[in-house]
């Protein structure tokens, strides 16, 4: 197949104060309901179908005519908040005994009865313990405290998850893959909220958590296909989508949408969203000659890289964190490309499974059991008791 080589400046992209194709909420907006909570939060993203439309786009159906009924091709005309699915937040703080105590005492509805009981340092100790998931704690299925009325504001009005975390875990999480959690939700795209204290840390483990995401992607890739000479960039960002569920209990019982990969890339806007979230790192494979982003005859943007060469498998598995790297020196499970991606899937798994099993567990304690039931029934009903 004939294919053109696309050359990329790697230049960011800015964020636009616009809404872009299927998405439901601004930066702006979720800043608003950051500045309501304790002053202490240095980073946060907002993620999910609250963010972005999760909805697939039919083949025939030209882009933007898949949204729902009440939300138009930019998403600027919406009938009614609470028909808008739950917003999800990532809130990084400095100090997440302080963050609790603060929130503890402002909006005690948002913590489960235990916790309320248990105070900030029960609070603290449950989300960073290592035998307690992901150094990450949820609060689901919490009314958002922007007050109705005044400015318009899509986040009035709606339910709101945010989950806290440390700085550390978050930056431990981004660059070593410790629990492929939080650090999996970040490679996917995410609306950065503006305007908060300045964090070069989680910035640069962010860039880093991109590079290795692409580096397993492509690995895993190159197991799958028949050709390891192109791979089309819906596939690769659909690999990308599907790292953090790799041995997800919640796949394995229903618990997720099984289309939830698939609604993550193919949603309206989403693969746009993709392709600029790792503009950079593909342009640092391509500036080293391992790869090159090219269009084929029939007009699909692929990537054309040689994964059945020795020494470009061994830099992509050099770039990947200890933790998958742990007892791999190019050896058992990495001789070829679909051995690699065979070894490369069981770390994967070794990783995310556990470390999810807890972070579910953990909600039933942070969220209570009302609160639980109805998250996990909302759940449900997108997965295994989907008709």
């Amino acid at each position: 197949t004939r294919i053109h080589v696309l050359r990329s400046t790697g230049s960011p992209v800015t964020n636009a104060p616009a809404l872009m194709a299927g998405q439901l909420t601004r930066s702006g907006e979720l800043r608003d309901i950051v500045d309501s909570f304790q002053p202490g939060i240095v980073h946060a993203v907002g993620y999910g179908s609250g963010v972005f439309v999760q909805q697939q786009q039919p083949a025939h159906v030209p882009a933007g005519l898949g949204l729902p009924s009440h939300v138009d091709n930019t998403t600027e005309h919406i009938s009614a908040p609470d028909e808008l699915p739950m917003i999800d937040l990532i809130l990084t703080v400095s100090d997440c005994n302080a963050f609790h105590e603060h929130m503890l005492a402002r909006y005690p509805s948002h913590y489960s009865a235990l916790a309320r009981l248990c105070g900030p340092s029960f609070c603290a100790t449950l989300q960073r313990s290592e035998r307690c998931g992901a150094g990450v704690y949820f609060n689901p299925l919490v009314d958002s405290p922007l007050i109705a009325g005044g400015e318009k504001n899509r986040c009035k009005g709606r339910k709101i998850k945010y989950g806290v975390v440390q700085t550390e875990d978050l930056v431990d999480d981004l660059t070593n893959w410790r629990w492929l959690y939080l650090a999996g939700r970040m490679q996917k795209p995410t609306v950065n909220v503006d305007g908060l204290e300045e964090c070069n840390r989680i910035a640069l483990a962010q860039a880093q958590n991109l590079d290795m995401a692409l580096a397993a992607s492509l690995l895993l890739l190159g197991g799958r296909t028949n050709s390891a000479q192109t791979v089309d960039l819906t596939s690769l960002f659909e690999q990308i989508a599907g790292l953090s569920y790799a041995g997800d209990p919640r796949m394995d019982v229903g618990g997720e949408d099984p289309d939830k990969v698939s609604k993550l890339v193919r949603s309206n806007g989403q693969e746009g969203r993709f392709y600029d979230l790792y503009r950079q790192s593909m342009a640092n494979l391509q500036q080293m000659g391992l790869m090159e982003v090219v269009r084929r005859d029939d007009n699909v943007r692929a990537i054309a890289i040689d994964l059945d060469d020795d020494a470009t498998r061994r830099h992509l598995w050099k770039s990947l964190p200890s933790t998958v790297n742990r007892g791999t020196c190019y050896g058992v499970g990495v001789e070829s490309r679909h051995a690699s991606a065979q070894h490369l899937c069981k770390c994967l798994v070794n990783i995310v499974r556990p470390a999810a099993r807890r972070q579910s567990l953990k909600g039933i304690v942070t969220a209570g059991i009302v609160k639980s039931v109805q998250y996990a029934s909302a759940k449900f009903a997108k997965g295994a008791l989907r008709a």
